[in-house]
Order: structure tokens, then C-alpha cells, then sequence
């Protein structure tokens, strides 16, 4: 009986000494833990270049694919907006973050993850498709083309790889829609579905069982 005491004892105080260096862990990396979910400084130097930090807007709660607003910042004045959206991709979601300047213009958008196809639906994280956003007008919504954009509003999707691109755009739509509503104050109608180069195509089929090399879904975006 006097050694059950003594185990029970010993594995009680095992048990507060665990529960202690973790609750001293917990505050330790508290700040560490904030600060990783905040935009890195290489992010925020790609998508707005002329902010050199961001700071959160507590008067602004996140709604729908929008997971953080910050305002940007050179020294004390707001150059921007940072906002950092989650959409659906071909293979599941993808994660963005959004620059919005104070003319108006999306300066830039940045891939933060995704799990989309190496070789098609990953090249929406290349500058070369990225680069596509820049000076975009973020006054209403992008829409996304299959040919060469002849308006400022059209953004050229990835061949091969709609589904992704099209996620891209709803991405920054959705920041877009955001920064009109909250930020500026601004009524914006629901967007309709104007894209008519983009329907569903050979290149969104749902994947196939067939798993050779081939005819893998990888090729259907």
C-alpha cells in the first residue's frame, strides 16, 4: 500500500513539473508563435516594396477566404494593405497574400503553400505567372482569360493549368472585395461569371483512376 503512495506521489509530481515547463515553453514562444503568422519581411518587400512593416488593423474582423488584414507601413505612414487569403486549388487549398497600394493597385501577390501539380498547377507560384497581378486595377474584379489580356481587368491564365490560375484570380478578387467593403467603405455588386474563356474544358476534367504517367489528373488542370 506504501508503495502504491509512493508511485502515485512521484508520478504527481512528475506531472506538475511537466505541466510547468510547458506553461514556461508556451510564454517563451508565444511571441515567436504571433510573430511566424505575420507576413515575413521577404514577403512583404516582393508584394509592396515600398512598405518596410505591417501592423495588424483591430478594427477589422476576417470574413469568408480571408484569414489576415494588415495595414503597410513606411515609417509611420500606411502605403498599403497586406491580405492574406485562402482559396481552393485543383488539389487542395491554396494560401496567398495579397499587396493592395495606396493607388489603388495590387503591387503584388505571393504563393505562401500549396499542393498543386509540379510542372502546371505549381507554376502559379513563379514569378512569371505572379508578375501577371502587378498594377492590376483593384477597383473591381479581375477576370481570367486564355489569351493574351487585351483589358486592364484580364489576367492570361497558365495553359494547362486553368483550375490553379483560376484560383489565383479568385484569390485576389476576394482581397480585392475585401479592401473595397472594409477599407475604403465602397459597394461593390456580386460578381458575375464572366468567364467565358474558361469554362470547363478538357483541362478541369476530374481525375481519372488511371494512374499511368500519361493520363495522370496532373495534366487535367
Amino acid at each position: 500500500m506504501k508503495e502504491n503512495f509512493k508511485l502515485g506521489g512521484i508520478l504527481l509530481i512528475i506531472t506538475m513539473i511537466a505541466g510547468l515547463l510547458l506553461g514556461v515553453a508556451n510564454n517563451l514562444t508565444k511571441e515567436a508563435i504571433i510573430e511566424n503568422s505575420k507576413v515575413s519581411k521577404e514577403d512583404l518587400n516582393y508584394i509592396l516594396p515600398q512598405a518596410s512593416s505591417i501592423q495588424d488593423i483591430n478594427n477589422l474582423d476576417t470574413e469568408g477566404n480571408v484569414k489576415e488584414i494588415y495595414e503597410a507601413l513606411n515609417e509611420n505612414n500606411v502605403v498599403g494593405h497586406v491580405i492574406k487569403v485562402t482559396t481552393k486549388g485543383f488539389h487542395g487549398p491554396v494560401d496567398f497574400v495579397i499587396g493592395i497600394s495606396n493607388d489603388g493597385k495590387i503591387s503584388g501577390i505571393k504563393v505562401l503553400s500549396h499542393s498543386e501539380t509540379p510542372g502546371l498547377g505549381a507554376k502559379i507560384s513563379e514569378e512569371k505567372f505572379t508578375s501577371r497581378f502587378k498594377d492590376k486595377p483593384a477597383n473591381g474584379y479581375l477576370e481570367l482569360v486564355k489569351i493574351t489580356p487585351n483589358k486592364d481587368n484580364e489576367v492570361e491564365a497558365i495553359s494547362g493549368a486553368t483550375v490553379s490560375s483560376r484560383a489565383s484570380v479568385t484569390a485576389v478578387n476576394e482581397a480585392i472585395t475585401f479592401y473595397l467593403k472594409n477599407i475604403k467603405g465602397e459597394e461593390i455588386a456580386p460578381q458575375e461569371n464572366t468567364d467565358a474563356n474558361t469554362s470547363a474544358s478538357s483541362e478541369e476534367t476530374a481525375p481519372q483512376k488511371n494512374t499511368d504517367a500519361d493520363t495522370s489528373a496532373s495534366e487535367n488542370q
